[in-house]
């Protein structure tokens, strides 16, 4: 027979030792506006070849061979392909037999005595064959980039300093959560020769994959400069240079950079356009707010390269820097968590350890927002004297 070409072609695979039921099953999805291309088995190893000889759309299986039934073929198809619909047309099939399987994964099951569902029972498996595919690439695509993600903010984490560097007379800690699987803020804490202490605190634009790639760049160029011996000035003018292109005209980064000369109590900095840092005294009170001193990196900037700010700090002083999202971060009710409520948290725990402060601080931010409610990254640095 010539095959119609308006009927739909289908790939059937019969299981059946009858020739004549096999006929009467290829005429009725003839008649029902397929075009099947078929073998018919009506063994365990003819089936094993079918099944290694090419894919498949459909099987229609008889119950009762001599010496193989369908719950065998049933378990060597779902062996092999979990998603291809397996249908039994039998003409002699116990409910148990029936519902046992259905729960080994077949189908639908149809009698040879009455197969008017046939056509419509193919139908509906080779859609509901489909979606099951779909469902399943896409959990794969899923958990495939789930697990990207996973091996990205491992390393990411790996880029922050696991411990802050011991430095005498100093107590000083970090910590970063990124509102996505990664972020696109950073910290760092880097000695040098001279015996001083480079604190380093960034945020890029947006959260994410791209922000922490960019975020890589910066800790890389910044490492390199700031163990070059250049000034403060001349460090943050050339990674302004470096990052220019990088950050392609439509996103920036904000930048602190800081020194501190631990034996002096010296402390001195520059901010791009970062939010301002605070120092505060050993009552509590504000002593020194750390405001920027020029423009983010990736904002064109054409005044004088900006002279670092210098301070004298004293025993008791307590440094706190955070990035946008500690004060930024909303409650559901789109109240921002704030500087005054970061401050007030700080002075309550201003008696315990740099790293316990630098956590509670960062929990409050996110029980002010919820859990589910984090929209940016958020990082904090305090350095006690």
């Amino acid at each position: 027979m010539r095959p119609n070409p308006m009927h739909k072609p289908l790939q059937v695979l019969i299981i059946e030792d009858s020739e004549s039921d096999a006929i009467l099953i290829l005429s009725l999805l003839r008649r029902g506006g397929y075009d099947p291309q078929f073998q018919r088995v009506a063994t365990a190893a003819e089936l094993s070849a079918a099944l290694k000889q090419q894919p498949w759309d459909v099987v229609l299986a008889d119950h009762c061979m001599p010496g193989f039934n369908s719950i065998e073929a049933l378990g060597m198809v779902k062996a092999l392909d979990p998603d291809l619909p397996f249908i039994i047309v039998s003409g002699v099939i116990g409910d148990d037999l029936a519902v046992a399987a259905m729960k080994a994964g077949a189908q639908d099951y149809l009698m040879k005595s009455n197969l008017a569902r046939l056509v419509v029972a193919v139908e509906r498996e080779l859609i509901e064959a489909a979606d099951r595919r779909a469902r399943r690439e896409a959990e794969q695509a899923l958990l495939a980039q789930r697990e990207e993600l996973r091996i990205a903010r491992d390393v990411q984490q790996r880029l922050f300093p696991e411990n802050p560097p011991v430095v005498a007379g100093c107590d000083l800690a970090g910590s970063s959560i990124a509102a996505a699987a990664t972020g696109g803020d950073y910290f760092d804490f880097i000695p040098d020769a001279a015996g001083g202490l480079y604190v380093v605190e960034g945020d890029v634009t947006g959260h994410g994959l791209g922000p922490a790639l960019l975020m890589a760049d910066v800790r890389a160029y910044l490492r390199a400069l700031l163990l070059s011996g250049r000034s403060l000035a001349e460090i943050l003018a050339q990674a302004r240079h470096l990052l220019q292109a990088d950050l392609g005209g439509d996103q920036f980064i904000t930048l602190f950079l800081g020194r501190l000369d631990p034996p002096r109590r010296a402390w001195e900095y520059l901010s791009a356009g970062h939010p301002a840092g605070y120092v505060l005294g050993a009552e509590g009170g504000v002593k020194a707010e750390l405001a920027a001193s020029t423009s983010a990196l990736g904002i064109d900037e054409t005044r004088p390269s900006p002279v670092p700010r210098r301070l004298e700090l004293e025993p008791g002083d307590l440094v706190l820097l955070m990035t946008d999202g500690v004060a930024e971060a909303r409650s559901g009710t789109n109240e921002e968590f704030g500087e005054e409520r970061a401050l007030d948290m700080v002075r309550r725990e201003r008696a315990r350890p740099a790293a316990d402060i630098v956590q509670r601080l960062l929990e409050a931010v996110r029980n002010h927002a919820g859990p589910d409610n984090v929209q940016d990254d958020m990082t904090a640095i305090v350095i006690k004297l």
